[in-house]
């Protein structure tokens, strides 16, 4: 079963008058890329928490958003009778510009009661356990994902090896043409040459337009493929990729070699089910 990197899952966490919302986000990348974002009163578990991410979700570009406010509504009290005696004394210290003298108060210490949330063992493993939910539903979210891919990286897969075996039908009639024409040629422009070297030169000349060994490794590493699909393992995407480029090696090399139009519009088949790969591969973990 594969893994896609794109995943998302969501949460909401209540602790005494404090409501987070936790959102994660994963997206496709070559290596781990965490970027986490806390309240300021949580940035001392912040290693921690990449730790977990770490942990879980192995590789992709991973943006964790845990947002906090006051769950009764309620975030903050101003404090009346300490903001009446600032703007008092400012008065009678200097002439204050109305308009933004209430702005400049406000900031002054104790002016503003703001809840203290107190974080305790309790509260941190409550956190600990909403990080753990969303990053279920994010997995949850990439086998979802991971199980459309799959399908179709099997076919593009099957129209690679369908145009393989087609090339592999092709292949020996064409040989055998090719040696034929050479014959006919031959006795048509009556070439008198030593039928042992001639043999020879047509043997060499046939051995380097044959793509029965590019096709016996490109049905290797299609097999190879298709058996890092099923294996049990979850990180299974770079060793797609390389085994994507092995395959374009093949394909490229039967296309170079090959001297038959059929042949090539197979080939080029192949290339464009290969981009498809390519690209659904990038996504797997």
């Amino acid at each position: 079963m594969l893994h896609s990197m794109t995943g998302y899952g969501s949460t909401t966490l209540e602790i005494n008058k404090f409501k987070f919302d936790i959102e994660l986000k994963t997206l496709n990348s070559r290596y781990l890329d965490n970027n986490i974002s806390l309240p300021n009163f949580l940035s001392s578990i912040e290693i921690e928490v990449g730790n977990i991410l770490k942990k879980r979700l192995l590789r992709g570009k991973i943006e964790l958003r845990v947002k906090s406010s006051f769950s009764d509504g309620n975030s903050v009290k101003f404090n009346q009778d300490v903001i009446k005696k600032y703007i008092k004394d400012l008065k009678n210290i200097s002439e204050f510009d109305e308009s933004n003298l209430l702005k400049s108060v406000i900031n002054l210490p104790n002016s503003i009661d703001k809840p203290e949330i107190i974080i305790t063992k309790s509260n941190l493993n409550n956190f600990y356990k909403a990080i753990d939910t969303v990053i279920n539903n994010v997995i949850s979210f990439r086998l979802k994902e991971g199980l459309n891919t799959e399908k179709d990286i099997k076919i593009s897969i099957k129209e690679i090896s369908n145009m393989s075996d087609k090339i592999i039908g092709l292949s020996s009639d064409h040989k055998k043409f090719l040696k034929d024409q050479l014959e006919k040629k031959s006795q048509e422009y009556n070439i008198n040459i030593d039928k042992s070297r001639y043999e020879q030169e047509v043997f060499y000349y046939l051995e380097k337009i044959d793509i029965n060994e590019e096709l016996v490794r490109l049905d290797s590493h299609l097999k190879y493929f298709n058996d890092i699909l099923n294996d049990k393992q979850i990180e299974k995407g770079k060793k797609l990729g390389f085994i994507c480029q092995e395959i374009g090696r093949e394909i490229n090399t039967i296309g170079s070699k090959a001297n038959n139009s059929k042949i090539q519009s197979f080939v080029v088949e192949m290339k464009s089910s290969l981009e498809k790969l390519k690209e659904q591969s990038l996504n797997i973990l």
